[in-house]
This record gives structure tokens, sequence and C-alpha cells, in this order.
């Protein structure tokens, strides 16, 4: 198990590239003309961080289920 404040800083850094994903995903759904491949690569890196961010918080005992 890794130390308390190292977790929270994974989980920290994780939150916050999960904001810049979904900063990158407004900007792009809002193009005239979308690039759909660049917002399915968001998209995928979005759920894996999620997972990501899932993973180190059930390492510090936090349980959460989400809905599909």
């Amino acid at each position: 198990m890794k130390p308390y404040e190292s977790l929270q800083d994974e989980i920290q850094h994780t939150l916050e590239a999960i904001g810049r994903i979904n900063a990158a995903l407004v900007r792009h759904e809002a193009q005239e003309a979308p690039d759909m491949l660049a917002i399915e690569q968001y998209q995928a890196l979005k759920t894996n961080l999620t997972r990501q961010l899932l993973d180190l918080l059930a390492e510090m005992d936090v349980n959460v289920s989400l809905a599909a």
C-alpha cells in the first residue's frame, strides 16, 4: 500500500487530468466540424483515468460504485 500522502497526490493529479480532458472534449465537440477520432480518444483516456481514480480511492479504502 502506498503512503497516504502519495495517494492523495495521485488522486489530485488524476482529477486535474480528468478536468483537462473534459475541457478538451468541450472544445472539440463545439467545433463546427468536430474531429470524432479526437473525441473518441479523449473519451477513452477519460475512461482510463476514471478507472485509475477508482483504483486509487479503493487503496484508501473508499469504495465507489458508478452507474454505466
